[in-house]
């Protein structure tokens, strides 16, 4: 919206609000008054300000899990045991759920587990996902017990199986189920997690604070050893299916409101980096806008002067270079380079997204040939950055939780340690 646009109005000649519609859920109005912007400056759209933040990976995961539901080829279901009323498919899928939580989760007794899945007071979210000859298969769900009058339910099982890990599948099923207690008028849950199970359910918004009262949940949920008991609560205007969405209106709501009291949206016209003897830096476009009297601090009365005439020690240079180059030559020998020595290639690893989600991609063939020309990294804090950079791309795709990851933070770490 551009600060010289006319407001738009209706048939009665009242003033219509636009709204930036990103999902049906969310409506977002647009900027009533934004700051305008000066002759041979221009206003720079919202989706822009914002950056590419619906291509992180995990945006990306979930707009995927999205349309393979649509696409029907992902679902979630609710199964429970009925008794005599129970239906084949039910069982079948039970059983499939018992066998994926008896695999992933080893320290859970086989029999207990079997026992709280077909009991008739416990229900479960189960991910199915169709195979080649069109049948759903169990791939994972969510086993948990409502307690209606108490208002909360207690998740006794959660698990995905180890072939559909690390795509967002445990995030989406965790939703599934938010919403499955909302409509069952549960406003909190309850779980206990072993250690390896905590960080988890602390990512999908679970607290180690009890606040449900004392008398309300004990005596009613499992008790086990060495576990943490935790808490989520549930709230009933939060879709948990739309979580992108909602943080994306939220923050478009933000830079909205900044364009009505800042100069944020504005862009102004770029520098000649042809001028070659310096230019005055309150010619610089936007700085008479910040400094109206043209009086500005001490510390802006200079010329700037380009790089490129700044005078450099040859021999400091050279120094530099042969330093860089033996770290680079550690780093690249290093037992965890091996992810990192050549620029990712799609096919071969099965990561065919990724140049989608990581825009400013590098690598140790990159940072070389960046060394080889001469003039690049002309400080070290520059080389510094773009090793930085290519291990903060692998946290970004792969979580930091995967082995790529772990052996990225490996090698940042031996890194820092000989620069």
């Amino acid at each position: 919206m551009s600060g010289k646009e006319e407001a738009k109005v209706d048939e009665n000649g009242e003033e219509v609000e636009e709204t930036y519609c990103i999902d049906p859920i969310c409506k977002v109005p647009s900027a009533k008054r934004p700051r305008p912007a000066p002759p041979g400056a221009r206003v720079q759209e919202t989706a822009d300000i914002l950056g590419p933040d619906s291509q992180h990976a995990y945006v990306q995961k979930w707009v995927k899990m999205e349309e393979e539901e649509k696409n029907g080829n992902v679902k979630f279901d609710v199964v429970r045991n009925d008794g005599p009323n129970c239906s084949r498919e039910q069982l079948v899928r039970l059983l499939g759920l018992k066998n994926v939580f008896v695999k992933q989760l080893p320290n859970m007794p086989k029999p207990y587990v079997t026992r709280l899945v077909f009991d008739r007071k416990h229900e479960s979210l189960a991910l199915l996902k169709r195979g080649t000859d069109g049948d759903y298969i169990v791939m994972g769900g969510c086993c948990y017990r409502p307690f209606p009058k108490q208002g909360f339910g207690e998740i006794a099982f959660l698990a995905i199986s180890h072939s559909e890990q690390v795509r967002g599948y445990g995030t989406r099923l965790m939703a599934q189920t938010k919403e499955r207690a909302k409509s069952l008028g549960l406003t909190v849950l309850l779980t206990c997690a072993d250690n390896n199970a905590v960080p988890y359910f602390k990512k999908q918004g679970f607290s180690k604070k009890i606040t449900l009262p004392l008398n309300m949940w004990q005596g009613y949920i499992k008790d086990y050893e060495g576990v943490t008991l935790m808490e989520c609560k549930l709230h009933k205007k939060v879709n948990y299916l739309r979580i992108p969405a909602m943080l994306k209106a939220q923050k478009i709501c933000l830079v909205e409101k900044l364009k009505e009291v800042s100069n944020s949206h504005i862009v102004y016209p770029g520098i000649d980096a042809r001028k070659r003897k310096g230019i005055d830096v309150m010619s610089i476009p936007g700085l008479s806008d910040i400094y109206p009297s043209k009086d500005p601090p001490s510390d802006l009365k200079t010329k700037v002067k380009p790089p490129s005439i700044a005078n450099k020690d040859p021999e400091a240079q050279a120094e530099l270079k042969q330093h860089l180059q033996n770290v680079l030559n550690q780093v690249k020998s290093h037992n965890a380079a091996w992810p990192f020595i050549e620029p990712v290639d799609p096919q071969k690893t099965g990561a065919v997204d990724y140049y989608e989600v990581i825009k400013n991609p590098i690598d140790l063939k990159t940072i070389q040939d960046r060394l080889d020309i001469g003039w690049y990294y002309i400080t070290k804090d520059i080389f510094i950055a773009d090793v930085r950079r290519m291990v903060e791309n692998c946290y970004h795709y792969n979580g930091k939780h995967h082995y790529v990851s772990e052996l990225g933070g490996q090698l940042e770490k031996f890194f820092m340690h000989k620069i």
